[in-house]
């Protein structure tokens, strides 16, 4: 720009500006302006709701039926997006763009049966899944967090099969995989969720956005519809994990989060939580203190009121031990 003829204003200029324009902005409008407006989360107990809807609720222009291709898919990946807080853009295929090693693949999906782990298994092992027991492992794709797959990517994600359990991946994907088997290199290339069961096709983020949102209009007030968004299955996944009183690096590592400061932002308190602190600090005594408040054992607060050997008092530099030539003994 220099070279150009052009000169640009400084940072320490702009940040000047920009920290009157933000104080102009809150003596009008209040700092509650300044908030920002993030999704509520969608914790297990609303999930379970979801995918407890009764067969039969109209759903825009389709009835729902959990069986159907449609939401069959969608009930495994709600599910699997609660246990383990997987990115819509990781579950789904944004509208207008192709189909690559970003999303979930049916090979992303391997099982532990009785110790084994298995790449392709077979109808039968899938349907002698025992509860508590079996598992499945899922290999995390590429992602914003993780742009070459080596981080995260060398981490699976494991969830205990449990068929009592309508939030339960592992159930969820057992039955997906049982409607639509897919062998060898097919698992290679297919989307793990998909709309047709006979091309396979990609589930879309739009057709995300509108079942999700018909699925909250029939389980939530119509007023609290907007306030949810896929992304709170994410953020719904990191606030279970901080009431579990799971570890802030164990969240970031569940979560698959770069940095901790996400955390911070995501798992938020419950309130009985909050408050049960709150309450427990007001019980305790605190008597912690400075090394610069502790009492001393010399009086050099008083000698530094004296004059020194040139008839001068000593200043605050001195006081700390810059001139102490100029002490007397």
């Amino acid at each position: 720009h220099r070279r150009a003829g052009i000169f640009m204003v400084s940072t320490k200029q702009l940040t000047m500006v920009l920290n009157g324009i933000t104080a102009a902005h809150v003596a009008e409008h209040g700092s509650e302006s300044l908030l920002p407006n993030r999704k509520n989360p969608i914790g297990p107990a609303l999930t379970r709701r979801i995918l407890a809807t009764p067969a039969g609720t109209t759903l825009g222009a389709r009835t729902l039926d959990w069986s159907d291709t449609l939401f069959l898919n969608l009930g495994a990946m709600f599910a699997l997006a609660q246990s383990t807080g997987f990115r819509k853009a990781e579950v789904a295929l944004p509208n207008d763009t192709l189909f690559d090693d970003r999303r979930l693949r049916r090979c992303s999906i391997l099982w532990q049966i009785d110790g084994i782990i298995y790449a392709d298994p077979t109808p039968d092992q899938l349907r002698a899944l025992v509860r508590g027991r079996d598992k499945v492992l899922v290999k995390p794709p590429r992602s914003k967090a993780d742009q070459h797959g080596v981080i995260w990517g060398a981490h699976p994600i494991w969830a205990a099969f449990d068929d009592s359990d309508v939030a339960n991946a592992a159930w969820w994907l057992q039955r997906l995989e049982l409607a639509f088997p897919l062998r060898g290199a097919q698992r290679v290339h297919a989307p793990l969720f998909f709309t047709d069961g006979r091309s396979f096709a990609p589930m879309t983020h739009s057709t995300v956005d509108t079942y999700l949102g018909h699925l909250l209009r029939a389980t939530v007030p119509a007023d609290q519809v907007a306030s949810y968004s896929f992304h709170s299955f994410r953020i719904g996944f990191a606030s279970a994990l901080l009431a579990a009183n799971c570890p802030y690096d164990m969240i970031q590592a569940l979560a698959r989060w770069r940095s901790d400061k996400s955390v911070a932002i995501y798992a938020r308190l419950n309130p009985e939580d909050y408050a049960g602190w709150v309450a427990k600090a007001l019980q305790q005594d605190t008597t912690s203190t400075t090394t610069a408040r502790l009492p001393t054992i010399d009086a050099h607060d008083a000698v530094a009121t004296f004059p020194n050997a040139r008839g001068h008092f000593r200043d605050a530099a001195s006081e700390h031990g810059a001139e102490p030539e100029d002490m007397d003994e």
